[in-house]
């Protein structure tokens, strides 16, 4: 179901389950418990006064400092009850696996970065042997399809929209057609001259793999990372057999809708098979905060991963599109900025109704991931209006664990 739109709005008293998880840092000095179980309180509250704000169904977040170690919290549902009388609603649980999105970028990048180290791929060649159909393929790297510089349009044209949610929802979609709509709509800009954040760039680099290694996507991910980081609430959608099934969201469309299933205003939201193949190597994955915090930490602070980490952090400083002298900084498949002259590496990711943010400051170590399963579209259901959403929530965090 695409988006809609209500006039009022009216907040809704939600049913709250939280529950939490403490894992302290064997390699430092042990919090009290005392001050564990005071942070841990704080950030629990934090995310349920948040969570019910926003009107969202169920969200999980899980933070890690070095003092403190890792905490998970939970809050809300990842199933609402048309009775709660008679059948209790689902309440989320800290490792629940949802879709997150974007995020997948930085497994992508790094398998990426990881064959260009064995030989088997160059950063600066172009991809005009294997994509001679796209606008500049003679011109458009490998380096530019990572850091978002290439000018290769999205694929989610007004037309293809129609196709993937009204026309053919329950059909797979082939990635070489996903690219075809893509280069179908010619170039935003010539390659190296500014930014502009395309999820093509992402199919591209996923196919890019399968063709040097001669393995499915997710054969890479798993052997490279997933396995070895014990990353193991993590799956490729459509490619993988998701354990409990595709996860399901919501999106909230106000107290007057007329959808059948609505509960309360909030409608179950499951993302098109349509969807969810499209999306593939740029936005299919399921994942948990827990595991998105191993990644993370893994890529910045393991030795083993140090050429991953170089490239990342590797800034392409070009003005964004159609945004004057604005820059971006963008790394391979991250953003880079500062905060309180402390260098920040983060991702945002969203694919209907999920969305999920990880962030890492450098310098303190400190990691942040959250994940929501609803969209609040009675006020807005473009992704670009979630992500200041999911970013107030990070920052009432971090300043939490500043504090401790």
């Amino acid at each position: 179901m695409t988006p809609s739109t209500q006039v009022k709005l009216l907040l809704l008293a939600l049913f709250a389950f939280a529950t939490t998880t403490c894992t302290a840092d064997p390699q430092n000095n042990t919090p009290s418990h005392e001050q564990l179980a005071a942070t841990t309180t704080e950030l629990q509250t934090t995310l349920d006064t948040w969570r019910e704000g926003e009107r969202i169904t169920g969200a999980t977040m899980s933070v890690y400092s070095t003092k403190l170690g890792q905490i998970n919290v939970a809050s809300g549902l990842t199933k609402r009850s048309i009775d709660p009388d008679r059948f209790p609603d689902d309440p989320i649980a800290p490792n629940q696996s949802m879709f997150v999105g974007d995020l997948i970028h930085v497994l992508v990048a790094a398998c990426i970065v990881q064959l260009a180290s064995e030989e088997s791929v160059n950063l600066n060649a172009t991809i005009e042997s294997r994509f001679p159909e796209i606008e500049n393929s003679g011109q458009i790297t490998i380096r530019n399809l990572l850091e978002h510089t290439s000018g290769i349009p999205v694929f989610y044209t007004e037309e293809f929209l129609d196709v993937l949610y009204e026309q053919s929802p329950n059909t797979s979609q082939q990635t070489v057609d996903v690219i075809a709509v893509a280069a179908e709509e010619g170039s935003f800009f010539p390659p190296s001259t500014q930014y502009g954040y395309s999820k093509t760039n992402f199919l591209v680099l996923g196919r890019i793999i399968e063709l040097v290694t001669g393995n499915p996507l997710e054969i890479e991910i798993r052997n490279r990372f997933l396995d070895p980081l014990d990353m193991n609430d993590t799956y490729l959608a459509g490619r993988e057999n998701v354990p409990g099934g595709t996860p399901s969201g919501y999106e909230y469309t106000g107290p007057f809708t007329d959808a059948p299933t609505a509960i309360d205003g909030h409608v179950p939201q499951v993302p098109e098979i349509s969807v969810i193949s499209a999306e593939w190597a740029s936005g299919a994955l399921v994942s948990t905060t827990s595991d998105i915090i191993k990644l993370v930490r893994a890529i910045f602070e393991n030795e083993q991963y140090a050429e991953i980490e170089s490239e990342m952090l590797r800034v392409a400083e070009y003005p964004a599109q159609n945004s004057g002298a604005k820059k971006i900084n963008s790394g391979a498949g991250v953003f880079v900025w500062e905060d309180d002259d402390e260098p920040v590496i983060g991702q945002f990711g969203f694919i209907y109704p999920f969305s999920a943010q990880f962030i890492y400051w450098r310098k303190s170590g400190t990691v942040i991931a959250v994940i929501a399963n609803e969209v609040d579209s009675s006020r807005n259901p473009n992704s670009n209006f979630q992500l200041p959403i999911i970013e107030n929530l990070t920052n009432k965090a971090k300043n939490i664990l500043d504090a401790n």
